[in-house]
This record gives C-alpha cells, sequence and structure tokens, in this order.
C-alpha cells in the first residue's frame, strides 16, 4: 500500500514538473515571437525614418544652393546700386538728378513702398510672404493681397484697399514711369521718385 502510494506521488511530482516545464517553454517561445514582431516593426519604422532623413537631406541642399545663389545675386545687385548712387552723387554736384537715374536706383533696388498706398510695414508683410519684386507684386491678386493683410496684420488693415497695387507694380516693373502719376484714380505714384536726399540737389517732390 505505501509502495503504491508512494509511486502515485512520484508520478504525480513528475507530471507537474514536465507541466511546468512546458509551460515555462511555451511562455519563452511567446515572448520571443511576440520580440520579434517588435523588432520587425522597429525596423520597418526605422527604415522609414531614414528614407525621410534622406528627402530632407536633399531639400536642404537644394535650398542651401537657392540661399547661395540669392546671395550672389543680392552681392550683384549691391553692387549695382553703390554704383549707381556713385553716379548720382556726381550728378547732385551738377545739378539736379536725372529722373533716369533716381528710375534706375529705384529699380535696381525694386521697393515696393513705390506703389501708392504701400509704406513699410505693408512692404514688410508683403516680402514675408514672399512678394518682394514689383512683378511679384503685379502677379497677385487683390483679394490675395487683402487676405496677407489680415492675416498678419489683424483688422486694422481693412481700411487699405490693394485693388490698384498690382496694376501700379506692373508700372513700375515695365518702368512706365510717366503714367505714374499722383492724384488720379487710376493706380499711379508721381513722376519724380523719393530717393536718399544726398541724392537730388533740389527739394525733391513728396509722396502723397
Amino acid at each position: 500500500m505505501a509502495e503504491r502510494f508512494t509511486a502515485d506521488l512520484l508520478f504525480i511530482v513528475i507530471v507537474l514538473l514536465i507541466a511546468a516545464i512546458l509551460g515555462f517553454l511555451i511562455g519563452y517561445f511567446l515572448r520571443k515571437s511576440m520580440k520579434c514582431k517588435k523588432c520587425v516593426e522597429l525596423e520597418e519604422e526605422n527604415a522609414s525614418l531614414r528614407l525621410t532623413i534622406k528627402k530632407l537631406e536633399g531639400e536642404i541642399t537644394v535650398l542651401r544652393e537657392k540661399v547661395l545663389k540669392l546671395d550672389e545675386e543680392g552681392a550683384t545687385l549691391r553692387l549695382k546700386i553703390e554704383k549707381l548712387e556713385s553716379e548720382a552723387r556726381s550728378a547732385a554736384d551738377r545739378g539736379p538728378l536725372k529722373k533716369e537715374v533716381v528710375a534706375a536706383i529705384m529699380t535696381a533696388k525694386n521697393d515696393l513702398k513705390v506703389v501708392l498706398g504701400i509704406g513699410p510695414k505693408i512692404s514688410g508683410i508683403l516680402n514675408k510672404r514672399g512678394i518682394i519684386k514689383w512683378k511679384e507684386l503685379s502677379e497677385t491678386s487683390p483679394a490675395t493681397i487683402g487676405e496677407y493683410l489680415l492675416q498678419d496684420g489683424g483688422e486694422r488693415y481693412r481700411m487699405h484697399d490693394p485693388s490698384t497695387w498690382p496694376h501700379q507694380a506692373k508700372l513700375a516693373y515695365e518702368g512706365r514711369w510717366e503714367e505714374l502719376k499722383p492724384g488720379r484714380s487710376a493706380p499711379v505714384p508721381p513722376t519724380v521718385i523719393s530717393c536718399p536726399a544726398y541724392l537730388i540737389s533740389t527739394s525733391p517732390v513728396a509722396w502723397p
């Protein structure tokens, strides 16, 4: 009787031990399988991030090239402006500054403020929106300009009417200075364009 009890007990212990070992092995392989699945997901995410980084690096390279190109263009323009200002100083010593020289200076600078209705603040808003040259302003609709003013400047800019600005910019871009005159319902700044005081020997015509 005692021998049978001992044999049964030993059998039960062996069965429990085998079950424990099997449970451990099953849990181990399950965890390993889950871990491998997570590794695959992480590798895929890592590959996606590498592609994104490569794409961004390419965009950065393109932007650097554009910046270098703009720097070169800016340096060229600065040299032109310095040359024109030097010519203007010489002309001021001889007499009233020629209208052609003034126009050339303003053309080199591409100042948006030659457009009647645009001051330094509005010019700054348009510059931030990528509208830097007269040509760019001439190709922008009045409705779009109005949206930029309201979004970046607030409600106080609603009083400004940009309906004539693109046309004025087109006249300036095309060098049609004679058509840019004040006091008309159509768009237009004065014939004599404002410029630094040292460029004119007589009193300049004031902007309206």
